[in-house]
């Protein structure tokens, strides 16, 4: 029988944020660390959250969580929680800074290096930092789910943290703090988040009501992701932007796929994940052809094209109207080791939820499809 999960609270609306005091208060947590990365300090986000904290608010801030999370980047913030004497987490951001924050209120309270948890879940135990969520791009869905991956250096492909202990206690999702983000963020974590409500819907597992909000994720994106793209300060977009990215988190519940074993295969680069899943998506499209019919239907209903309309090509033009790359090589990846990136794709545990796992050969045609 499938587990029907619970999600973390949510707060979500414009101006959202102005609950982070009092829910920091009813909380308990006194002085928190509020973790985030330069590009958020430098656009004036950071800025409207402290705005938006009681003036009696102690707080320490972390601002240097990399493009892609490190364990370097956890560790700098642990050292600044542990010298301010914090009792709780506030992570302002992307996935980045969002599985960062996970990754730190695990080493928060216990006794171990980072690296000992990573693909070690049943290490992590229930005494975890409390930890609030505020996401900053419209995607990710890391702001509510329970796992998520940490690259060892910089380059490295990442490995997984992933436990219900680390679940946030709370998201604070607010649409004001997404009008900044950049049109090539607002293409690549929106397409993120389609590819999340893609994988969640076609999992192998079984939960209809949040099949069912998948649905409505795809919809969203497809309905919204272009108008975002082109006006950053449409806020209706904006609003069912980040609702699209908050359930393609929910989606990640039922588990995700090869569209990500092959982002995470690539991922041993500097090159955006988004963007990776964005570029990887029409290929697993193609290989799932044939063979799960029916809800590649629901799928195309969703996205309002006609019965029968090629799904990966649907895709790809939405790619390119948004101004998405249409393969991997041209996003700059240097990697040229078919057979290992082949069997990274095939080993990758998020096959685990596919429902028709590829072979090796496959997975090879898999790569080389993305690579373009």
């Amino acid at each position: 029988m499938a587990i029907i999960h619970s999600f973390p609270d949510i707060q979500f609306d414009y101006g959202a944020i102005k609950e982070l005091g009092p829910e920091l208060e009813a909380r308990g947590i006194h002085k928190p660390i509020i973790i985030t990365d330069r590009g958020l300090v430098a656009c004036g986000v950071l800025q409207q959250v402290l705005d938006a904290l009681p003036s009696r608010q102690v707080h320490a801030v972390f601002s240097d969580i990399p493009e892609n999370p490190t364990i370097q980047g956890v560790e700098g913030a642990l050292a600044v929680y542990q010298a301010e004497d914090c009792d709780g987490i506030v992570a302002l951001g992307g996935g980045s800074v969002l599985d960062s924050g996970k990754a730190l209120r695990v080493i928060a309270r216990q006794s171990g290096i980072l690296l000992s948890f990573l693909d070690h879940s049943l290490e992590i135990t229930a005494d975890v930092a409390p930890y609030i969520t505020i996401p900053t791009t419209a995607g990710t869905g890391a702001e509510i789910t329970f796992g998520g991956g940490i690259h060892p250096t910089k380059n490295a492909i990442g490995m997984g943290i992933r436990s219900p202990h680390i679940k946030p206690d709370l998201a604070i999702c607010d649409p004001e703090l997404t009008l900044t983000l950049p049109p090539h963020l607002t293409a690549a974590t929106g397409m993120d988040a389609l590819g999340h409500c893609i994988e969640g819907y076609v999992s192998n597992i079984s939960n209809p009501p949040v099949e069912a909000i998948t649905l409505d994720g795809i919809h969203r994106v497809v309905t919204y992701i272009q108008r975002a793209v082109s006006d950053g300060n449409d806020r209706e977009a904006r609003y069912n932007m980040l609702m699209a990215g908050l359930e393609g988190g929910m989606a990640i519940y039922l588990g995700l796929g090869p569209i990500h074993a092959l982002a995470n295969t690539f991922g041993n680069s500097p090159l955006h994940h988004g963007t990776l899943v964005t570029v990887s998506t029409p290929s697993v499209l193609r290989y799932y052809e044939g063979k799960i019919d029916d809800k590649l239907d629901n799928i195309r209903a969703a996205m309002n094209l006609s019965p029968g309309a090629n799904l990966a090509e649907a895709i790809e033009d939405l790619n390119e109207r948004i101004g998405m790359p249409s393969g991997v090589r041209e996003m700059g990846y240097e990697g040229d080791d078919i057979d290992f990136m082949a069997d990274e794709t095939f080993k990758s545990h998020f096959n685990v939820w596919a429902p028709k796992k590829p072979s090796l050969e496959e997975c090879r045609q898999l790569v080389i499809d993305a690579l373009g």
